[in-house]
């Protein structure tokens, strides 16, 4: 035992007061950015990918051109049009009032609903608005065409059930609660009364619950409260349980509230430093305080145990400044393996994991100061240790109880020594079948990997029970599909037709008189209108309800124009889509209007907008709907430019461009199926849609099937009375040279042409769809790429603490496989991984590592004095098998209050953390001693010690500061004094 004199001041004699005060001024600070960073929570699923991706970027240009895709779907039961839909006066009242008082025309400075009104709602459309547009006009579409065309959009199945649809001002995107949110009761500040379309809507006399809300601010704001919601949950249930872990630890109702005043004020911190760096929260990350919650209870209770330790050891005088000494150490170690467990998830392509990441990597290391600085201080101040403080003779039995040891066990050992050292004797003898079994068994599991998937639903985001998912399935029984996706088709400039009188149309070569070679193939108003159009129809026959029913009924400029002219070569027929064109180009204003057709003001390309609805309850997968979307809509495209170079040859090969009556067969041949054995055309859609054009451009179409190879040489020679062969299929290079030399007028499409135009019709896919799609892709590439890194950062740490490399990497294993085994489990399972699973490998693998340092800890000093591997295995179960248990038990139970969360991805964040920590210490008791125990735990056999330059540097250091804070240092002590000799 060391000796103290009784005079003399140390460090926390002098300082403790200094050091408390300093620290506590500190703490309002922290609590007050705590209070900020909260009320800056925003969830927008357009922010979760960086700025720089293409869909962010993609999206971003959406809005900047049609910034009324910002809605909220606001309906009722018994918000339904009149019986006669050609009467308004028979539609429920409470729409119209609704829309009066969210649109202003007049507003009374005094009434504070309507100047958030105008502040906040760029305008607002109900079914009767539609109806009217369609209805109304020189065109007018009868009542009856007009219901069936709203249907599923903005109209129930029914004819009747509808809606109102308020659109934000693009300024509001980022406020949303004062629109949208429920309100707020505390205590000792006024209430947060409801967002304005809340009250609004009160106002209009429906009551809230009659009331169904939806659209994508709609999600946001359910996240935003959820998220909130689930910090008062789970500080509550952290709170709690902390308090009762710290007891359960502790004994001490005192020092519980120490360390539970402590934990508080480091999640606090952690939680200030969001708004201090100027970035604000959002559901996942404010998940971090209680995180950062659990670990410094279980940081405050280890240093608890040092200081305990301390005052055995050394008696009462200078403990707080040995108990410092000692625990620094293996406390930074620890927090710096989390720490770098917690980093790695800054790799992962989704912001809220990179927030996540690094705010909590960061709180973890704050927490170090805030224990280290206040917790020493009030501990010394208040003189707790004193209880601590040994009488003669239970230093005696003490000392005596050392000789564990070495060997010399007795009657005094603890039952829970008893227990491990059985326990430990079976592991040491069995060592071999335990490893294997444990490394066939995992291995197995494992391979589940290779059945993960991912998944990323927005509204599974919310517990089942959630009010958000009552009202969207309500909508989507009533209304139509829900979850928004936006198909932007891109006209080139280069590609629109000049507007021209009645009768005259320079496109497509439709016109009877000629126009320059440059002008062949443009597109007028009205053909741009019919390829919307074309695309919607395609959509619709893949996945409408007709068929796979992913989507409801789209909208688009087409949807507000009347009913289209029917294709035809005749004069007539071209007569009368001229003046049809014409008229369409008359109204492009109220198109503009519309919210459906744009120019963009920086390449004056014009921009159409497809507006699509999927299905929110239909388990779509967003990776197989935006592939197969893709695929329907890219044939539609194609043929826009195919038609051009069809139309440009010809007129290259003729001479002229007039095309009315001149002959084109397309072939497309049929090749078999391999799965169903039936004849399926390669290109049929994009064959049809060019058929279509070339029609509306009067040329004579016909179509062939054939296969070439199977085609007599005479029978291909009387092709050649075509202007064109268009090869539109799958033909080989061989084919087409064989063709090429039969016949003189071939047009492969397939091949590149000086004629074929640059593209002239692009689409581009936005919304929440693509987003979801994109994230749902990052979250596996992010959850391999964090692990990675984890273990990249994590294991140069434990090569320092082994100090060997091949020490460190054998002691990375047991960490490596419960995070393979809980993630194989969840592949055999079908269990997806979610944004909150993806979090968990990383973390855990930095918290269980902690054990991992300590046990090794353990075994070094052991294998040393010792000599003998095994024994040192069983000293070591016998010193720390307890300890890991109740580290265990702390960080397992104490992250488990996740689970009670109602927001999912937190929820199984919970499950998934006390699951894989359970697994960890199962491998740390189990498989690391068995490892230990066998070849490989032969890099941990100690050998003769050879100080370096910077070793003998650092040991000098530690032993003059060790010096420095013991008064009265017992230079006979055996180990630490032999070491400084030998540094020295």
């Amino acid at each position: 035992m060391q000796n103290y004199s009784s005079s003399g001041k140390t460090f926390y004699d002098r300082w403790g007061w200094l050091v408390l005060l300093v620290s506590l001024a500190c703490v309002p600070f922290a609590y007050y950015g705590a209070g900020q960073a909260v009320q800056s929570n925003v969830n927008k699923v357009e922010d979760w990918l960086p700025k720089s991706y293409r869909e962010t970027d993609e999206l971003a240009r959406f809005r900047k051109n049609f910034p009324s895709d910002q809605f909220i779907i606001v309906s009722w039961d018994g918000c339904q049009l009149g019986q006669d839909p050609s009467d308004p006066e028979q539609d429920d009242p409470r729409i119209a009032k609704l829309i009066g008082l969210v649109t202003p025309e007049h507003v009374d400075p005094a009434d504070i609903d309507a100047v958030e009104a105008k502040k906040y709602f760029k305008a607002a459309q109900s079914g009767r608005s539609f109806l009217d547009q369609l209805t109304q006009g020189q065109h007018a579409l009868g009542a009856e065409e007009a219901v069936e065309r709203l249907k599923g959009a903005v109209l129930g199945p029914d004819g009747r059930q509808t809606c109102v649809i308020v659109s934000l001002d693009p300024t509001t995107s980022g406020k949303l609660k004062p629109v949208l949110g429920k309100g707020q009761m505390r205590i000792f500040r006024p209430n947060i009364p409801p967002g304005v379309l809340r009250r609004l809507i009160e106002r209009a006399g429906v009551p809230d619950a009659d009331l169904h809300l939806g659209g994508p601010p709609v999600d946001n704001v359910s996240i935003d409260e959820e998220g909130e919601r689930t910090l008062v949950r789970l500080a509550g249930f952290s709170g709690i349980l902390g308090l009762f872990l710290a007891w359960w630890s502790l004994r001490s109702i005192v020092l519980t509230w120490i360390v539970f005043l402590c934990s508080v004020t480091s999640a606090a911190a952690a939680l200030g430093m969001i708004w201090a760096t100027g970035e604000t929260v959002d559901a996942i990350v404010l998940s971090m305080p209680s995180l950062v919650y659990v670990l410094a209870i279980s940081g405050a209770v280890h240093f608890i145990n040092y200081y305990r330790d301390a005052v055995h050891e050394g008696g009462l005088k200078g403990a707080t400044e040995r108990a410092v000494a000692h625990a620094l150490k293996p406390a930074i170690l620890c927090s710096l393996t989390t720490a770098f467990g917690l980093l790695s998830l800054c790799s992962s392509e989704l912001v809220p994991i990179r927030k996540f990441g690094f705010y909590s990597a960061s709180g973890v290391m704050i927490l170090n100061l805030v224990l280290f600085l206040i917790l020493p201080a009030a501990l010394h101040l208040i003189g707790y240790a004193k209880r601590w403080e040994l009488s003669p003779e239970e230093a005696l039995a003490k000392s005596a109880s050392k000789g564990l040891l070495e060997g010399q066990a007795g009657g005094s050992e603890s039952f829970s020594e008893r227990f491990w050292g059985a326990f430990s004797g079976f592991i040491v003898r069995n060592h071999v079948s335990v490893a294997i079994a444990s490394f066939v068994f995992c291995g197995a599991v494992g391979l589940g990997l290779l059945r993960i998937r991912t998944s990323i639903d927005l509204l599974e985001l919310f517990d089942s029970q959630a009010r958000i998912l009552k009202d969207y399935r309500w909508l989507e029984d009533h209304l139509g599909k829900l979850v928004p996706m936006e198909i932007v088709l891109e006209f080139d400039q280069g590609s629109l037709a000049a507007n021209t009188p009645s009768g005259n149309t320079p496109s497509g070569g439709a016109s009877s008189e000629e126009v320059t070679p440059e002008e062949i193939g443009k597109l007028n108003f009205l053909e741009r209108m019919e390829t919307t159009l074309r695309v919607q129809e395609a959509i619709q026959k893949r996945f409408g309800e007709d068929s796979l029913g992913w989507v409801g009924r789209s909208l688009s400029a087409a949807t507000f124009a009347p009913s289209l002219p029917t294709n035809g070569s005749s004069t007539k027929k071209m007569i009368e889509r001229s003046v049809y064109n014409s008229t369409l180009e008359s109204k492009r204003e109220d198109f503009m209007k519309s919210g459906f057709l744009r120019v963009d003001q920086e390449t004056g390309n014009e921009l159409w907008r497809i507006s699509l609805r999927v299905a929110a309850f239909a388990g779509v997968d967003y990776g197989q709907f935006v592939h197969e979307l893709h695929d329907v809509v890219k044939p539609v495209l194609q043929a826009q430019g195919d038609r051009v170079q069809i139309l440009r040859r010809l007129s290259a090969w003729s001479g002229d461009t007039k095309f009315v009556g001149k002959k084109v067969i397309l072939w497309d041949p049929e090749i078999p199926d391999g799965e169903s054995g039936q004849a399926i055309s390669a290109g049929k859609a994009r064959a049809d849609e060019i058929s279509n054009l070339l029609k509306n451009a009067r040329l004579k179409v016909a179509r062939a099937t054939i296969d070439s190879k199977a085609m007599p040489l005479v029978q291909l020679q009387e092709l050649e009375d075509y202007d064109a062969i268009v090869l539109a299929g799958a033909f080989s290079n061989n084919e087409v040279r064989t063709l090429e030399t039969a016949l003189s007028k071939i047009i492969d499409l397939e091949s590149p042409d000086p004629l074929q135009p640059k593209q002239w019709v692009s689409s581009v896919f936005t919304g929440v769809v693509p987003i979801v799609y994109k994230a749902q892709r990052a979250l596996l590439t992010s959850l391999m790429e964090s692990t990675l890194w984890s273990f990249l950062t994590i294991t140069p740490l434990m090569i320092f603490v082994s100090r060997s490399f091949r020490a460190g990497l054998v002691a990375m294993i047991p960490n490596i496989v419960p995070v393979i085994f809980i993630f194989g489990l969840m592949g055999w399972m079908g269990i997806a991984i979610d944004i909150g699973s993806m979090m968990t490998a990383s973390i855990a693998l930095g918290v269980a590592v902690d054990d991992t340092i300590h046990f090794l800890s353990w075994f070094r000093v052991n294998v040393t004095q010792l000599r003998d591997r095994r024994a040192a295995i069983i000293a070591s179960y016998r010193q720390c098998g307890t300890p890991t248990l109740q580290a265990a038990c702390i960080s397992g139970l104490g992250l488990s209050v996740f689970a009670f969360s109602t927001f999912t991805p937190t929820q199984r964040f919970g499950w998934l953390m006390l699951t894989i920590l359970i697994a960890g210490v199962i491998a740390e008791l189990v498989l690391l001693p068995a490892i230990l125990a066998g070849p490989l735990g032969a890099v941990f056999d100690p050998k003769p010690t050879k100080h370096s330059r910077w070793s003998r540097f650092f040991l000098i250091f530690r032993h003059k500061v060790r010096r420095r804070f013991d008064t009265k240092h017992d230079s006979t002590q055996p180990g630490n004094e032999a070491e400084f000799q030998n540094a020295a």
